[in-house]
């Protein structure tokens, strides 16, 4: 939603998919993980968290699209060959990668990755409540469905304002879903 509201403008001319998207794909290797872990190996959860995700090459699956270096260059050559639809899912991704790098803390990515092996540990957590974890979660609950209702009288065009209907009823069934497994 943060990606949305910071790139999205009135959500014409084609950006709010590019936008959309590229605010998941950072996301797009651990749903891959998890899928194949679990859905496909069988992998108990707690071995999962504990061991499967601290290997190395997934660490480096996981880094690559959340790498700031790569995806500065990656956008500089979208921008240059004036790939506009490119440049905003990179810039996007880019927006994801940052937020990311001020939300985790022991589950932090190498942003920096290949130039650095270094890991930001952040002192907050979307999801430790060791580190303001709960606390997080709600100003997250209020920041994203006020985005949707925001974004959702910004637009005019009816793509963009379903895709925002989308992205809120996902994120409420999310929430629910949670409510039931965490709690």
């Amino acid at each position: 939603m943060l990606n949305l509201l910071l790139l999205g403008r009135d959500g014409a001319g084609g950006r709010v998919a590019p936008i959309a998207l590229g605010a998941l794909l950072p996301d797009a290797p651990m749903f891959v993980f998890y899928a194949w872990q679990r859905g496909v190996l069988g992998t108990p959860e707690r071995v999962i968290w504990s061991e499967t995700y601290w290997d190395a090459a997934w660490q480096i699956f996981f880094d690559i699209p959340n790498s700031l270096p790569l995806l500065g260059l990656a956008l500089l050559a979208a921008w240059r060959l004036g790939a506009t639809r490119a440049a905003l899912l990179l810039a996007s991704m880019a927006v994801h990668a940052l937020c990311d790098l001020a939300l985790h803390h022991e589950d932090a990515h190498r942003h920096f990755f290949p130039l650095s092996d270094w890991r930001f540990a952040s002192p907050l957590s979307y999801w430790d409540p060791t580190h303001y974890g709960r606390s997080f979660a709600v100003f997250e609950i209020g920041m994203v469905l006020g985005g949707c209702a925001w974004l959702g009288r910004r637009y005019r065009e009816r793509g963009p304002q379903l895709l925002v209907l989308g992205i809120a009823a996902f994120y409420l069934l999310f929430i629910g879903y949670a409510l039931l497994v965490w709690l």
